[in-house]
C-alpha cells in the first residue's frame, strides 16, 4: 500500500524542539510537487474528516495535538489499515499517503490538530477528490 508512517526528524535543546515535517529532500525522494500546507482542526470527539481519495495528488499529515484514528484503504487492492495516533511532545510522526489511497481521520479527543501537506493546491472546482466512505 502506498502509505508510509515514520518518525519526523527532530532537534532538541533547552528551548524545545524543531520538528522537520516536510523537507525539500523528502519531496524530491517522493517525487512530489509543492502544493500547500494547511492545518486541520477537530472541535470535539468523533468528528470525521476525509472519506475520500485523490487520483493525482498525495498528502502528508502530522498530528500536533490530541488523538485521532486514521483509516486507509487502497482503492485498487482493497488492502486496509487502521491506526490510532496520540500527540506526544517527544515524538512526531509523518503519515505519507499516496495517490488512490482512501483516507479518513476521526477525532478521539475533545480537540485535535494536524498539520498537513498536499502536493496540489486546494481548488473547489478540481475533480481530484473522490468521495470514498470508510466510516
Amino acid at each position: 500500500m502506498n502509505i508510509k508512517i515514520e518518525k519526523c526528524p527532530a532537534y532538541h535543546d533547552e528551548r524545545g524542539d524543531l520538528i522537520q515535517f516536510v523537507t525539500q529532500q523528502l519531496l524530491q525522494e517522493e517525487a512530489l510537487a509543492f502544493g500547500q500546507v494547511y492545518l486541520l482542526t477537530f472541535n470535539g470527539k468523533n468528528i470525521i474528516r476525509g472519506n475520500h481519495y485523490h487520483n493525482h495528488s498525495s498528502e502528508i499529515f502530522c498530528l500536533i495535538s490530541g488523538s485521532v484514528e486514521m483509516i486507509f484503504e487502497d482503492v485498487l487492492t482493497k488492502e486496509r489499515i487502521q491506526k490510532d495516533f496520540t500527540a506526544d511532545k517527544n515524538e512526531f510522526f509523518r503519515i505519507c499517503i499516496g495517490e488512490k489511497i482512501a483516507h479518513c481521520i476521526k477525532s478521539s479527543s475533545d480537540f485535535a490538530v494536524l498539520v498537513s501537506f498536499s502536493s496540489k493546491e486546494f481548488d473547489m472546482n478540481e475533480q481530484d477528490k473522490i468521495l470514498y466512505p470508510l466510516i
